[in-house]
């Protein structure tokens, strides 16, 4: 049974080749890739629109049910994936989270300039 749920904008390019790296490493099986974008809204999460998982990178936990989303989600992403799980402390280290989240607000706004030029 997967540990976390991963849920990715399908339509990003980015988003896309990313968890594709991903599940190729995820031999176990701990994550379940959730593509926000083929999901019915019936399907989203309890408390959770359409706009908001688009809106920035979210993971659940399955064991609690507990929500993580931008640069945390990445880092429990990292702490279930062989390989990654060793660099998953670099998001818990003063100065690295805050350049993480410097960069990931920065692809952010790319993101959200690609969705609407997709949707144009």
């Amino acid at each position: 049974m997967p540990a976390i749920d991963v849920f990715y904008d399908g339509g990003c390019p980015v988003c896309r080749i990313e968890v594709g790296y991903y599940r190729r490493i995820d031999r176990a099986g701990a994550v379940r890739w959730i593509d926000i974008e083929s999901l019915t809204d019936a399907e989203l999460p309890a408390g959770k629109t359409r706009d908001a998982l688009l809106g920035r990178f979210h993971v659940r936990d399955q064991a609690d049910g507990g929500w993580h989303a931008g640069v945390d989600a990445f880092a429990r992403i990292w702490r279930v994936l062989p390989v990654w799980r060793r660099f998953a402390f670099v998001f818990s280290v003063p100065g690295l989270r805050q350049l993480a989240e410097i960069g990931y607000r920065g692809f952010l706004r790319w993101q959200r300039w690609h969705r609407a030029r997709r949707a144009g």
